[in-house]
């Protein structure tokens, strides 16, 4: 495993590591609807594939990326609503079609994370859902194909299923993760869905449940906001993590100042706190800072992020622990999670893992939710969510 040269070891928790330039294209004009009228270029010099990847952590001294497989299903769910028919029985059988085919989408982007991290011991993956387009039973065996498979965690995207972590049709998939030690990271925000207050009641019913919440908080306002929110639910549930992936550019901008991101960072509690870049969307989003502007590498922001992460005021053990310490706690939560400290041994917790990685092993949460389904749990929902910040569909990258 390749390592920095001043010798800390850095894990990336929070990547957006892409299949194709193609899939790329689809969220640099699609998601972020970026062009050439908004002075950027077509399409980027660089797609965020997995070859790109491992460039970059050798050139970096990343040691290890974590794959955040993030479908932007609630776009495309949106995007065709007004091009469905007319006639509410075809309209009816267009939209199962529609959500059919957006699923399987989520699915097989899902499977390909999955089998990058089966041939390369330097990535690993958090396996995406949309809680809004499948449904209980798909939810659950999604996530337990993940974690047969080796997923690591759950991706949870506010922004693009127009959801919050108070939505109860999240509430099988957070039940089961507290249940097996498993983490999700959600994405957050104060000024976009991904509010982290409103994961007060998921607390309250899942008072194990560990979760991650990207960027801080990510509140436009540093420190306040959302960001003292994820401070507030850090004191008061030991399940909370967050990363800094977006925040430490901050820093390097000059918008934050090292010793008042250091105070924040221990406000929180640095054992709590994962390294995280969100790359390479955060080199796409640095291109609208800078129109004209053609980016010396693909990882211009990253280098920037890094720096920080080497230069400020922390002691030692803190920066060990924000590069990659607590990335790997948060991979060893079955150990040390879901029942009393000491209660499994090393032995205990191998035999436990080979034996839920047979297939069908952890079908037994499935069935259960299932037996919920005469009962009507949860399915006084609504079967969509509000409608999302996306609206017509974009055009793909000009050259594909």
């Amino acid at each position: 495993m390749s390592g920095a040269p001043d010798g800390l070891e850095i894990i990336d928790c929070h990547n957006h590591i892409l299949r194709s330039a193609e899939h790329s294209c689809d969220i640099y004009t699609n998601l972020l609807r970026f062009s050439r009228a908004m002075g950027l270029p077509d399409e980027p010099d660089f797609f965020g594939t997995p070859d790109e990847a491992q460039r970059v952590m050798d050139a970096t001294g990343i040691a290890h990326m974590n794959i955040l497989m993030f479908t932007w299903s609630g776009a495309y769910w949106r995007q065709v609503q007004n091009i469905l028919p007319d006639e509410p029985g075809e309209r009816a059988v267009a939209a199962d079609d529609l959500r059919a085919r957006i699923v399987r989408r989520v699915q097989d982007n899902n499977s390909w994370a999955l089998d990058q991290v089966a041939t390369s011991s330097r990535l690993s993956c958090f396996i995406g859902v949309d809680p809004v387009l499948m449904d209980e039973q798909t939810l659950l065996a999604e996530v337990e194909q993940g974690v047969r498979r080796g997923a690591l965690g759950v991706k949870h995207v506010p922004l693009n299923h127009g959801t919050e972590g108070d939505d109860r049709r999240m509430w099988p998939v957070l039940d089961y993760c507290q249940s097996a030690g498993i983490p999700v990271l959600t994405q957050a925000s104060g000024y976009l869905p991904g509010q982290p207050r409103r994961w007060a009641a998921a607390f309250a019913d899942f008072p194990k449940l560990q979760v991650v919440f990207a960027h801080l908080g990510h509140d436009q306002h540093f420190g306040r906001g959302a960001d003292a929110e994820v401070v507030e639910l850090a004191r008061t549930h030991p399940g909370v993590y967050t990363d800094v992936s977006l925040r430490l550019i901050e820093v390097a901008d000059g918008h934050v100042s090292a010793e008042d991101m250091v105070a924040h960072l221990r406000a929180i509690g640095t054992d709590r706190i994962l390294f995280g870049s969100n790359w390479v969307i955060s080199e796409y989003l640095w291109f609208r800072g800078r129109p004209g502007v053609t980016p010396q590498s693909s990882h211009d922001r990253l280098d920037s992020e890094l720096e920080v992460l080497r230069t400020l005021p922390l002691t030692d053990d803190e920066r060990a622990d924000l590069a990659a310490r607590n990335f790997r706690a948060v991979r060893d939560m079955f150990e040390r999670g879901p029942a009393r400290k000491g209660a499994f041994t090393p032995a205990d917790i191998e035999a436990y893992v080979e034996a839920l990685a047979r297939p069908g092993a952890l079908t037994a949460g499935i069935d259960y939710y299932r037996a919920n389904l005469a009962l009507g749990f949860a399915h006084a929902l609504p079967a969509t969510a509000q409608p999302g910040s996306f609206s017509s569909a974009g055009s793909r990258c000009a050259a594909r």
